[in-house]
């Protein structure tokens, strides 16, 4: 398990800073990224910045329902709860 969640917090690194650089992005909400409001807290309190990345579109909810409607590799969902893969 350590192994695992060191890997999805590597990803989710990796897919948060492609993110933070795309035109296409206002936001990305990932603790790891230094633009991020409570990154200093994070880093002082954990090890990696866990496996959850969110982010806002540019362009408001056409825009992100454009993206949405183009995604072939997450389930929707409306829970948190799940094990599942979430975009909205």
């Amino acid at each position: 398990l350590p192994i695992r969640v060191r890997a999805q917090s590597e990803s989710a690194a990796k897919v948060a800073a492609w993110l933070a650089a795309h035109p296409r992005v206002e936001v990305v909400h990932y603790p790891g990224l230094p633009t991020h409001p409570g990154h200093a807290l994070a880093k002082k309190q954990m090890r990696g910045f866990g496996g959850m990345v969110s982010f806002e579109v540019r362009g408001g909810f056409d825009a992100a329902h454009d993206v949405v409607a183009k995604v072939k590799l997450f389930t929707r969902a409306t829970s948190l709860g799940g094990v599942e893969s979430l975009i909205a």
